[in-house]
C-alpha cells in the first residue's frame, strides 16, 4: 500500500516517465518498481548486493546496480538514464537523495518514504542542501505516510491483490523463526539484509 499510494498519489507516475527507486529490493520498493512497470515506465533500481540486484533485473526492473561497488554513484544513474529521472521514489536518504535530486528532469516529483541511511546516526548528517535544484528544476518533494489513505486501504488491497493473482506483482518474503529471534530479525532489516519483506514467524 505504500508503494501504491506513494507512486499513484504522491508521485503521480505517467506512461513513458523514468522512475527511480531505492532500497529498492525491499517490500516497498520493489513493489514500487513492479507497479512502475505495470503504468507504463521505464524503472531503474539501486541494492546493496548482486543477488538483490538479480532478483530486480527478475521482477523486471529495466536497469539495476549495486550501489556499493559502483566506482561512482553518480556516473551509474547517468549511465541507467542518460536523460535524467521523472519520479524519484526515495527510501534511503541522505547522500543518495543529495547526488539523485541532482539528476532529476525539469518538473519531477520526488516521494520520501524513509531515510535509512540516518536511521542510526548518532549525529546529524550535514545536508543534503535541495534548494539550487528544487528551483532550478522546479520539483516537487514530498515526504508521506500510508495512513493518510486510510480510508482507501480496500481499493489498493483490492487493485494489489489482482495484480498478485494474475502474475503482474511478484513478492519475497524474508521469514525468521522464533519470537526470541525478532530483535535479530529487526535489526538485519535495518541493515539491509533482507530481501523483500522481513517477517518474524512466532
Amino acid at each position: 500500500l505504500t508503494a501504491y499510494f506513494g507512486l499513484l498519489e504522491v508521485c503521480k507516475m505517467k506512461p513513458g516517465e523514468t522512475v527511480l527507486v531505492n532500497a529498492a529490493a525491499g517490500a516497498v520498493g520493489s513493489v514500487v518498481g513492479q507497479l512502475a512497470k505495470i503504468g507504463g515506465c521505464k524503472v531503474v533500481g539501486t541494492a546493496g548486493s548482486d543477488d538483490k540486484v538479480a532478483y530486480l533485473k527478475k521482477i523486471g526492473f529495466d536497469e539495476a546496480f549495486n550501489y556499493k561497488t559502483v566506482t561512482s554513484l553518480d556516473e551509474a544513474l547517468r549511465k541507467a538514464s542518460p536523460d535524467g529521472y521523472d519520479c524519484f521514489f526515495d527510501n534511503v536518504g541522505g547522500e543518495f537523495a543529495n547526488i539523485a535530486i541532482n539528476q532529476m528532469k525539469k518538473y519531477g516529483r520526488i516521494a520520501v518514504c524513509g531515510a535509512i541511511s540516518q536511521y542510526n546516526d548518532s549525529e546529524p548528517q550535514k545536508g543534503p542542501y535541495v534548494q539550487v535544484p528544487m528551483i532550478f528544476k522546479e520539483l516537487r518533494m514530498e515526504g508521506f505516510l500510508v495512513t493518510r489513505w486510510n480510508n482507501r486501504w480496500e481499493e489498493g488491497l483490492n487493485v494489489l491483490l489482482k495484480w498478485v493473482v494474475e502474475g503482474k506483482v511478484k513478492y519475497h518474503e524474508q521469514v525468521t523463526e522464533g519470537f526470541e529471534n525478532m530483535p535479530m530479525a529487526f535489526i538485519g532489516m535495518l541493515k539491509g539484509e533482507n530481501l523483500g519483506k522481513a517477517i518474524v514467524k512466532v
